[in-house]
């Protein structure tokens, strides 16, 4: 009876206590939002009820909710609390001061918290709590279309495909420039197939494609190799400055001047701007093709057109520069050469441009050129172009000038695509340049940079092939000390290479390398067990054995009985 009386007390207490706590926080709540909406200057006001101690992430949910209409302040808030009070607002809050500031016309300054979001949570979960934020109004689809451009802008099309995905099974249709965001993401990262899938998925949900749309569809066909289904396109009406772009570049590129000169005359026809692009697409397939009379005809367009200027060296950086960047290289060639040649003084940054869109469009031997020109000028190469020609050096040049170069940057610190270099290396090996296969994993190793474990084993099987077994345990001493390994048949071949060469020590550390790193099968095993025995020492043997059994890698019957005959 005593009992029950003292937990009805208790409850009532803390029934008591949760309702004045609740009264407090909704006093809180009012108090803030009251001290926003009707004084300009409300910072001072907040620092005195002590905010830091009692805001907690449901009270400034609370308080972002009856802010909301006016959406300059409810921002502006935001971003004091994180600023002066070290709040952190949960994924709730987070999307709906975003949907907050996207229906309203301040959305720039929603970016950077739109950024940290999607760096921070999964897209599946950041949907799903957009979705939950903008419930009831009409901001949905704006809202999730700008998390859509986000993921699309920094090249995450399969978190943009995500939130797409949610969308739709919402019955929420994205916007033209959110799907036309995502469908630019996929070209540039060439997952065309992907592409044609989403292009149709967004046309069966209802967004029609703009000419935007279609200039994307354009460069997507290009990709494929379906020139011809491009000019279809134009033949069916759909087009664009950038539809025709491609298609003149196309006939430019091939040689086809009478065509790209013809598709000029239509854009005129149509109205279309023609741009430095459009020209100079013709202008790098003249030089190209070395056609005089192509060059001066396109050079007098664009000089017509006032996009190039009467006196071309006036503005020659600008100009080369400008072909390097657009990555046409055979018309920055020409006029960079004529300039050289007539002893007109460059910009260091022409060089550079000129390196590295040569280096870019793979043409090694003018890009080594350039750089001998920039090595003799003393000219700063910056990492983006110099991380450009090496890239070039390991993917097109084996000649030893090539390599030298490349040795050289790599020395003064600047490395390769990680993809590059071990595709370079294994090449060495393959035409048996051991010598230059050595030395680019020795420069690896320095560099503290983790080898290709393929071009190691190529280098080991060398050594061990010719009994250089010294060279095997320096390079695996090298190996060790960033944690780099090979694979199970390499060392078992180095293990019996060991063994061979009587260096017992070696083995036997490499052994316990091996298994330390799980890198032991049943032939491990048996080269051990078989050499120990050899040198009779049995208990090592054994104790070698029976770990062998345990570990479930015992060999077929035949070895096993020759293997434990050693033990008589």
């Amino acid at each position: 009876m005593f009992n029950s009386n003292n937990n009805k007390k208790n409850r009532t207490t803390y029934s008591s206590s949760n309702w004045r706590t609740q009264i407090k926080q909704s006093q809180l709540v009012s108090e803030v939002s009251s001290i926003l909406l009707q004084r300009h200057n409300w910072a001072p006001l907040l620092q005195t009820l002590n905010l830091s101690s009692k805001l907690t992430p449901t009270l400034f949910l609370q308080i972002l909710h009856k802010t909301q209409h006016h959406p300059q302040i409810s921002l502006t808030f935001f971003n004091w609390v994180k600023t002066h009070l070290g709040f952190k607002p949960d994924l709730k809050s987070q999307c709906h001061i975003i949907q907050i500031a996207l229906g309203s016309d301040v959305p720039r300054p929603v970016e950077p918290i739109l950024n940290f979001l999607i760096q921070s949570h999964p897209a599946s979960i950041v949907a799903d709590s957009m979705i939950r934020a903008c419930k009831g109004n009409n901001f949905q689809c704006s809202a999730l279309s700008s998390v859509i451009k986000s993921y699309s802008k920094k090249g995450l099309f399969m978190e943009g495909l995500e939130v797409f995905r949610k969308m739709r099974s919402h019955e929420f249709t994205p916007s033209i420039s959110a799907c036309n965001e995502l469908l630019d993401a996929l070209q540039r990262g060439n997952k065309l197939k992907l592409a044609w899938c989403f292009l149709g998925a967004m046309i069966r949900v209802g967004v029609d494609p703009d000419q935007f749309s279609w200039s994307l569809v354009a460069q997507i066909l290009c990709k494929n190799g379906k020139f011809e289904k491009v000019v279809r396109l134009l033949e069916k009406g759909i087009c664009s400055s950038e539809i025709y772009d491609l298609v003149i570049d196309f006939y430019s590129e091939s040689g086809d001047f009478a065509a790209a000169f013809n598709r000029l005359e239509e854009m005129y026809n149509r109205k279309l701007v023609t741009s430095f692009c459009t020209y100079s697409s013709v202008l790098d397939g003249a030089c190209k093709y070395n056609d005089r009379k192509v060059i001066e005809r396109i050079m007098g367009m664009m000089i017509e057109k006032q996009i190039l200027p009467r006196c071309q060296f006036s503005k020659n950086d600008l100009i080369i520069q400008k072909l390097c960047d657009l990555s046409k290289t055979h018309a920055a060639e020409m006029l960079f050469k004529k300039a050289c040649g007539e002893s007109i003084r460059l910009q260091d940054g022409t060089y550079v441009s000129m390196l590295k869109a040569l280096s870019q469009v793979g043409r090694i031997h003018e890009a080594i050129k350039t750089y001998h020109m920039i090595l003799k000028r003393g000219i700063v190469v910056n990492e983006s172009c110099y991380y450009a020609f090496v890239n070039v050096l390991c993917k097109e040049d084996q000649s030893d000038d090539g390599y030298g170069l490349l040795v050289d940057i790599m020395k003064k610190g600047h490395n390769p695509c990680a993809s590059q270099l071990p595709k370079y290396i294994t090449s060495q090996c393959r035409e048996r340049n051991w010598r230059k296969a050595e030395e680019l994993l020795d420069l690896i190793i320095e560099k503290g940079l983790l080898p290709d474990s393929f071009s190691c084993c190529l280098l080991m099987e060398y050594y061990c092939f010719n009994r250089q077994m010294d060279k095997v345990v320096a390079l695996h001493d090298k190996m060790e000390k960033v944690k780099a390994c090979l694979d199970v048949t390499t060392y078992n071949m180095i293990l019996d290479g060991l063994w061979r060469e009587s260096k017992s020590e070696e083995a036997v550390r490499l052994f316990d390398y091996m298994r330390g790193l799980n890198l032991v099968n049943s032939a491990s095993f048996t080269i051990m067990i078989r050499e120990l025995c050899n040198m009779k020492e049995l208990r090592k043997a054994m104790k070698i054995h029976d770990e062998m059994l345990n570990m479930g890698l015992k060999p077929d019957k035949g070895t096993y009985r020759r293997l434990i005959s050693g033990f008589k």
